[in-house]
């Protein structure tokens, strides 16, 4: 008789191209079907533009979605939603990914008897705005978290340390890490020529053209307003500068206003969501530019290095990521748009990184995707015996049995 794969829900926004969920399709594409299911539950309106590529790998794809600025109401028929889903798929384990609203989760997650759940915090900030009743959800959350998630996954020790109360992190506070990994793409850095002169003549790039690039959602977090008074200032310098700027979100448009009233519209490029970012890295961007307010451990900067780039990014951005020798220069914020213009300038004059080095070292520091997928499959096989064994199961469950097969 065949054992059942474990199931694994993973709670999230949406399937939007993005880092987070650019790692778990990742993921999904490795993962052995007969031993592990995922699922993907979204908690946005729509559920996203890689909710077809999950689908063809056979996880099922179920929106759930959240209003938060509906009534009292709108939560209860969410929290009885998620209930029903959870109910119906038999999960062994919810993955949350929705910084504090994981709270709400995993609450459910218990009231539903799910028995590993999984509280993730992939940033340093939730990027809302302070006030009293921010501030009160946020401490709301945290305490109800400690009582409801059974594993709390973190990107990154500062992503741990902000978002899990400042608790020292392991082997003191249950706090694990994570770290996100690329898959073996990264690692052949080959990129047909011919395909990169298409890429740059799309985007309107010359040659002898210098391409600095920026990966990232248009939101406050990821700080474009800055990144465009960085470009004014390049570009009295030396207007043959060409920026690249991949992503969408809620404040593309006020972004790209911002540009043309400024004046740089000649020579930023919006490219919107992409799903060929690799490409563009490899055969259209120079450097990398990372001016956030705050980040957990961005995926984008590790695949900036992999691709042999040299990044200018944010002091407030976690050193974690800073993984290739020479790399990344962490630069802070207060040293000014001219400031950061001068350091863009000295990147780009800088030879590229040999790719296969930078492989190396990115591997050696772990980031690979299928280092990231033995620790958190081991995260998820670990948990779930130590659950069975503190609710007093049998130790030769079937889901034990299941787990010391894939050892």
């Amino acid at each position: 008789m065949s054992q059942q794969p474990l199931a694994v829900l993973h709670v999230l926004g949406s399937l939007e191209p993005g880092g987070i969920e650019t790692w778990l399709l990742d993921l999904l594409d490795h993962l052995d079907s007969r031993r592990w299911r995922f699922d993907f539950c979204t908690l946005g309106m729509h559920t996203g533009r890689y909710t077809s590529r999950v689908q063809s790998r056979g996880a099922r794809v179920i929106p759930c979605p959240f209003q938060s600025r509906k009534s009292v109401f709108s939560l209860a028929r969410f929290a009885a939603g998620l209930h029903g889903v959870l109910r119906r798929g038999a999960y062994h384990i919810v993955h949350s990914h929705v910084h504090h609203f994981s709270a709400v989760v995993l609450a459910v997650a218990e009231a539903a008897g799910t028995p590993v759940r999984i509280a993730h915090s992939h940033n340093t900030q939730d990027g809302a705005e302070d006030c009293w009743l921010r501030n009160l959800y946020r401490a709301g959350a945290i305490r109800l978290l400690a009582k409801t998630a059974t594993v709390r996954l973190a990107c990154s020790a500062d992503a741990g340390r902000a978002f899990f109360a400042g608790a020292d992190l392991p082997p003191n506070s249950g706090v694990r890490i994570l770290r996100y990994g690329l898959s073996g793409h990264w690692d052949s850095g080959q990129g047909p020529r011919a395909a990169g002169a298409r890429l740059r003549r799309e985007l309107g790039i010359g040659n002898g053209e210098k391409v600095v690039g920026m990966v990232g959602r248009f939101d406050r977090q990821k700080n474009h307003q800055f990144l465009l008074k960085v470009a004014a200032e390049m570009r009295r310098r030396d207007p043959r500068i060409r920026w690249l700027l991949v992503g969408g979100g809620p404040l593309l448009p006020l972004i790209e206003e911002e540009a043309r009233r400024m004046g740089v519209q000649d020579c930023v490029r919006f490219c919107g969501v992409r799903e060929d970012v690799r490409h563009l890295m490899f055969d259209v961007m120079d450097a990398l530019i990372l001016p956030s307010l705050h980040e957990g451990l961005p995926l984008a900067l590790l695949e900036a290095q992999a691709a042999g780039l040299r990044a200018l990014v944010s002091s407030r951005v976690t050193p974690e990521a800073a993984v290739v020798d020479g790399a990344v220069e962490l630069l802070p914020l207060e040293a000014g748009p001219a400031a950061w213009a001068g350091r863009v300038e000295a990147c780009l004059e800088l030879p590229k990184i040999p790719r296969a080095s930078a492989w190396k070292q990115i591997a050696a520091a772990g980031f690979t995707l299928e280092q990231s997928l033995q620790d958190l499959l081991h995260i998820y096989r670990s948990s779930l015996g130590e659950t069975l064994a503190q609710n007093g199961r049998p130790v030769c469950s079937p889901y034990q049995m299941f787990a010391s097969r894939n050892r």
